[in-house]
């Protein structure tokens, strides 16, 4: 009987704690290890159990991540190496995944729509608002990593296991995955550091908005032949294609790898402003050839970057969400080819947002504190006149409103008040609304 089928109702230890715990039933499987689930103290935690003997190099690192701890809250850490009397090799406690978190891997995935069948970017439950409240904290938390000295071997995924995680400058077991590593890893000239990890979150995040690969392109796809006199194995084009000739397939000068024809990611790179843009072709067009950390796009710009995409999200008239671009007034929708009306935007020190349905406003819109969790203002359809918009205090103190060509008024909390052209007073900062 398989290892897997054995492991649910055993009693291991925890080595460091000395906490004895039951194994309780399967929550899933991969490559290294089964998973399960186990509980201590009354609260629900996973048991990650390696199904072969493990090297000890893999040990040695899992139970330095241990010793030092969670460096950022968006992590499921390793608790404690458990070991068992009866049965080889070891595993690790961690917590449970919370119901409403979301793995990265998973969401790299979404939306579900019908783009592959018709390429057009709509349908799933998932909207590009959500889409870009859940990144920041998927590279605050590799920044906190970086800090301390920890570096994921790619894909990265918060909310996830975090067993291939090595130190920099330490030992490499885990090299990573291959389309994921920096061209200089992957002509082993350097090992994975935080680094290299730059290379592999503008990767994973090309991913996530634009569903292909950023240097898999026309290219890529002429290397491969079965020809005797041509063919090249696959570790050589590899080493070709993601080492010594990466070539972006947007790259603003070089332009010999671009997508296949009919590729969907040349309908998704269209779709985003000009300015976001210009953040991946920086990665893959400098950071490809320059390694050092002038090169590569830092964590900071990321997040800068996605909090403004965020911010400019609005609405066509044939009611699909869009991107308003700020430096391209006359890009049209995805779904109707029409350019769309022009949202009213609301002008902040900490940026501008386009108010459409869902909008919200934070103190970091106020005063750049980085504070973009706290809501103080959200925009709502009116709820008595259908395609009217109206913004709601729901802050705990009151502002002050200065309609053009009105009197000054007060909005307290949870108030409405109807979008239109004025002037805000929220105390510590100002705002205007224009059209």
């Amino acid at each position: 009987m398989s290892q897997q089928l054995t492991l649910q109702g055993r009693t291991l230890r925890m080595l460091r704690a000395g906490t004895a715990l039951t194994v309780g039933e399967r929550l899933g499987e991969g490559g290294q290890g089964v998973v399960h689930a186990v509980t201590i103290g009354g609260a629900p935690y996973a048991l990650k159990w390696y199904r072969y003997a493990a090297s000890g190099e893999l040990r040695k690192s899992i139970a330095a991540l241990v010793e030092r701890g969670r460096p950022h809250r968006d992590f499921i850490w390793p608790i404690d190496l458990v070991a068992s009397d009866e049965l080889s090799g070891f595993g690790y406690v961690m917590p449970r995944l919370e119901p409403a978190s979301h793995p990265l891997p998973s969401l790299s995935r979404g939306p579900t729509s019908r783009l592959s069948v018709s390429c057009r970017p709509s349908g799933g439950n998932w909207s590009q608002r959500s889409r870009r409240s859940t990144l920041p904290g998927c590279v605050t938390g590799t920044s906190a990593s970086a800090t301390c000295g920890w570096t994921p071997r790619p894909p990265r995924s918060p909310s996830s296991t975090y067993d291939n995680v090595g130190i920099d400058g330490g030992d490499v077991f885990v090299w990573g995955t291959l389309r994921f590593m920096a061209p200089e890893v992957v002509r082993r000239e350097a090992a994975p550091s935080s680094l290299t990890d730059l290379h592999s979150l503008a990767v994973f995040l090309f991913y996530l908005f634009m569903h292909g690969h950023p240097l898999e392109g026309v290219k890529t796809d002429e290397s491969y032949s079965w020809a005797d006199s041509s063919h090249r194995s696959e570790t050589d084009l590899a080493l070709r294609h993601f080492g010594t000739e990466p070539v972006f397939i947007f790259d603003p000068d070089d332009h010999s790898n671009p997508p296949r024809p009919g590729d969907p990611v040349s309908v998704w790179w269209r779709l985003y402003p000009r300015f976001f843009r210009a953040v991946f072709e920086g990665a893959f067009s400098s950071g490809l050839r320059d390694p050092s950390g002038l090169g590569r796009v830092a964590e900071g710009v990321w997040r800068r970057a996605l909090v403004r995409l965020g911010d400019c999200v609005s609405v066509c008239s044939c009611h699909a969400s869009v991107f308003f671009d700020p430096d391209d007034r006359g890009l049209r929708c995805w779904n109707c080819n029409q350019v769309p009306p022009r949202p009213q935007l609301f002008e902040l020190p900490g940026g501008t947002i386009a108010l459409s349905q869902g909008a919200t406003i934070t103190p970091h819109h106020l005063n750049r504190n980085r504070d973009h969790d706290t809501v103080i203002g959200v925009v709502e359809n009116h709820p008595s006149r259908p395609g009217e918009l109206v913004l709601r205090n729901v802050s705990p103190k009151p502002w002050t409103m200065t309609p053009a060509g009105e009197s000054t008024k007060t909005v307290d909390p949870q108030r409405r008040l109807g979008i239109r052209p004025m002037t805000i007073d929220f105390g510590s900062a100002h705002g205007r609304i224009v059209s």
